[in-house]
């Protein structure tokens, strides 16, 4: 089995079963897909852990459901959702509202303060996601969005409150408690096309280690589960010019491709290390 093709959160969760003594079984040639030895087994397949079901998922994969559920919960950036006025399927025409794309454009400018973030409900790694100066460039963004030819393109659209961000954090929770912070490090890095940090050529992971910032992000994220059994998932925030955080997206199946690429396994081992042990207990 070779470790360089192997996923970065599965190989982090082998490491930290050996070095617990826990049994495991790989059921694939390059030890991404894991049967951890507990009782009972825990299954974890490339970014899958065996945590959270089909219904958590479904809502932190839809931005417009988990600010739904977590608007009056935590702080977030105003979001408002906008159905395809052009549906493929015509079973869907009874959600639309907006009659044209026109419609949309009209509607999120008179309704959000420019610059608005506009970007597609359920997309992953910046895909789709487009800073809006004005009208003609909301329209663009959502014919887009919304074009039926490409294979990136969703039935909602979604405008969001743009909150300019002086850092940007990602923290891993498991059964609410923060066990990983980093920042999202730009300070030496450019732009080049996509908003989502990690795009930028230059950007770093930078693990965060000072209790006052893990505990202010903990603060930050602690509305959540009461409302929301995230039992393991990503969380994006950023910090605006007040010093307030904001969350802006929950991902159950957090990838830590560039977090090992600037840092090394050892601090994901470390985290596993600890959720292994709260599961063996």
């Amino acid at each position: 089995m070779s470790d360089l093709q192997s996923h970065p959160n599965t190989r982090c969760v082998r490491k930290a079963c050996d070095a617990l003594g826990i049994l495991y079984k790989t059921h694939d040639a390059y030890g991404n897909f894991v049967a951890v030895g507990l009782d009972p087994i825990k299954y974890f397949v490339n970014a899958s852990a065996p945590f959270n079901n089909g219904a958590i998922d479904k809502i932190c994969r839809d931005k417009a459901f988990s600010y739904r559920l977590l608007k009056d919960a935590v702080r977030t950036p105003r979001t408002k959702g906008y159905f395809d006025p052009y549906p493929e399927d015509p079973q869907y025409q009874g959600y639309v509202v907006e009659q044209s794309y026109e419609a949309i454009a009209d509607a999120i400018v008179q309704e959000f303060s420019l610059p608005v973030i506009v970007k597609m409900n359920s997309g992953l790694k910046g895909r789709n996601v487009y800073l809006c100066e004005d009208r003609s460039e909301v329209l663009a963004a959502i014919e887009t969005i919304f074009n039926h030819k490409l294979p990136s393109s969703d039935y909602v659209a979604l405008a969001q409150e743009y909150v300019p961000p002086t850092r940007e954090y990602r923290t891993v929770v498991f059964k609410g408690e923060v066990v990983l912070v980093y920042e999202k490090d730009l300070s030496d890095a450019t732009f080049t096309g996509n908003l989502s940090p990690f795009h930028y050529e230059g950007a770093r992971a930078v693990p965060v280690e000072d209790a006052v910032v893990t505990g202010r992000i903990q603060g930050a994220v602690d509305g959540i589960f009461p409302v929301l059994d995230l039992e393991f998932g990503g969380i994006d925030l950023i910090e605006d010019e007040a010093g307030e955080l904001h969350v802006i997206e929950l991902n159950t199946h957090p990838g830590f491709s560039y977090f090992v690429r600037d840092n090394g396994d050892q601090a994901l081992v470390a985290m596993y290390e600890y959720i292994l042990r709260q599961l063996r207990r």
